[in-house]
């Protein structure tokens, strides 16, 4: 998969955490290095970014939405087709 800095720290943060729930302020402080406005939308920006990346290389792995919480890496064991959405995951789960 070709990806750019960017995209490659956001991913290499969710797979050295997979399977947890990441902030976006996590994300923020460990990908950006410093906090963003929690306001900004940058981080949604970029997962739209990496989960339209992976899907296309039916790589396996999904990022989900964790509702009022973040995203977590997950692995899919059936990879979706690239016009799958990404599912939300309650808060409870």
């Amino acid at each position: 998969i070709e990806l750019r800095p960017r995209e490659f720290s956001l991913l290499e943060y969710l797979l050295r955490n997979q399977g947890r729930v990441l902030t976006k302020t996590m994300i923020l402080s460990h990908v950006w290095g410093y906090n963003f406005d929690p306001g900004t939308n940058v981080v949604d920006v970029q997962i739209t970014h990496l989960r339209t990346k992976l899907r296309q290389a039916n790589s396996g792995v999904r990022i989900a939405n964790v509702r009022g919480t973040g995203f977590r890496l997950e692995r899919n064991d059936s990879p979706a087709s690239p016009d799958a959405e990404e599912g939300v995951v309650g808060a409870a789960e």
